[in-house]
């Protein structure tokens, strides 16, 4: 940790430092993939440059939580993002996840985000935090189970690359359950 406004994390294969505006490409081509946007709520497709940047802006590190992480890999640089942000009630920290789909089902969205909450979470001194999948993407949910993440519940999320609201299934992580699997 260099101060508040920089963190770097490494994992086996991998390195989550903070995003930077020069992330942009990469978080445009991934983030805005056809068969990713629809998965997440903030993103969409096409995904015009400078939407991207205020993305990124909006979602700086500044030591505290609602922020994103670049998911670095050393050879093919930015495959993803991590996010922790407060949910909509501002009562718990949710997090968030989006790997680039050539390298779906290696396992790389486990080993981040399994780095990502264990530091921010105690870092934060969060003891529980939640995340959600739409229903159609059972991948993302099999990572959270696997993260240690326990179903309570179901609900409607929205999409800027959805026309109309869809289901999704909602998580919450205590801290303990997420030690267990790491």
């Amino acid at each position: 940790m260099v101060g508040e406004e920089h963190f770097e994390l490494r994992t086996k294969r991998l390195r989550l430092r903070p995003l930077v505006l020069e992330d942009w490409p990469a978080v445009q081509r991934i983030g805005g993939h056809p068969s990713v946007a629809p998965m997440l709520a903030s993103t969409r497709t096409p995904w015009p440059k400078a939407a991207v940047q205020a993305w990124i802006t909006e979602r700086r590190y500044r030591g505290t939580p609602g922020f994103c992480a670049a998911i670095v890999m050393a050879s093919l640089g930015v495959i993803g993002v991590a996010g922790l942000g407060p949910n909509s009630e501002h009562t718990l920290c949710n997090c968030a996840y989006f790997i680039d789909p050539r390298h779906w089902g290696l396992g790389y969205a486990s080993e981040a985000m399994g780095a990502f909450l264990d530091y921010f979470m105690r870092k934060f001194d969060l003891c529980q935090v939640e995340a959600d999948h739409f229903d159609d993407n059972p991948a993302s949910g099999a990572v959270l189970r696997k993260l240690g993440f326990q179903e309570i519940g179901k609900g409607a999320g929205k999409s800027q690359a959805r026309l109309e609201p869809a289901p999704v299934t909602l998580y919450r992580l205590r801290l303990d359950d997420l030690k267990a699997v790491l």
